[in-house]
């Protein structure tokens, strides 16, 4: 069997768990590990507070310092409200493409991650594997990693994340912050305003002051930014009544 077409199988088996954020992932993650085992791979895997998801990272090779890190995350977003004409959680084969939730970002990567993981065994130098639990809803998974892993000495000289980017090569990102703002007021009758505090009318003037912040921005894009736009930008939404801004600086980016 070619490792197309082990990577193809894998990724049958991966799209069948439906790890959407609300669902667990441990049986991915147990599938996974079993699978890096088997090719020689030294797998630990993390559990979460809740017991519920986990994080794997794996090691083949020399623990020495240095080597490839292929990460990827095991969630996926909802299907819930879509108009799929097949099961979202049953790959699908059709006109050469496959068709499921994940099948792109990013169930397909790590298939491919694992189904070469007996060939890379083979090369001797360290490669180490990466997957975690609930990127879509704030790359989680990867922050309790990171902490995990803090102060190791076998850490990679390198790192492939593994989003779908057209096969073009992505050598930076921008970076992001988010955060959310609450108001509160005191109550007054509609006739004597000036007797009370409205919190409306202070997050009104809490976002015109962003959205001014937001077009001065655009004069500070750093020079020869590949970013498209070049400049940081400013998106403002709502969060259980609150307002929640979301800054993406010039110089790196999430998506």
């Amino acid at each position: 069997m070619s490792n197309l077409e082990r990577s193809i199988d894998i990724l049958s088996d991966l799209i069948a768990y439906p790890t959407v954020s609300i669902e667990s992932n441990l049986a991915m993650i147990h599938d996974l590990a079993g699978r890096l085992e088997e090719a020689g791979a030294r797998v630990e895997v993390f559990d979460d507070e809740s017991g519920q998801k986990a994080n794997l990272y794996g090691v083949l090779g020399s623990d020495q310092p240095g080597g490839l890190l292929l990460a990827g995350h095991t969630d996926v977003v909802p299907v819930t409200d879509q108009d799929w004409s097949s099961d979202p959680f049953e790959m699908r084969r059709d006109g050469g493409r496959l068709y499921g939730r994940g099948t792109c970002d990013m169930k397909g990567f790590i298939a491919a991650c694992v189904a070469l993981a007996p060939d890379l065994a083979m090369r001797g130098k360290p490669v180490h594997f990466a997957f975690t639990y609930d990127e879509e809803i704030g790359c989680f998974g990867a922050q309790a990693l990171a902490e995990q892993l803090a102060g190791r000495d076998d850490t990679p000289a390198m790192g492939i994340i593994g989003e779908p980017t057209e096969m073009r090569l992505i050598e930076g990102h921008k970076g992001c912050y988010e955060y959310c703002a609450h108001f509160s007021g005191r109550e007054g009758h509609g006739s004597l305003p000036d007797l009370g505090v409205n919190a409306v009318e202070y997050a009104v003037r809490y976002v015109s002051r962003l959205l001014e912040l937001r077009e001065a921005l655009k004069a500070r894009a750093p020079a020869g930014s590949p970013f498209d736009p070049p400049y940081a930008t400013i998106n403002i939404g709502s969060l259980n009544g609150g307002i929640a801004p979301n800054v993406i600086p010039g110089k790196a980016s999430v998506n």
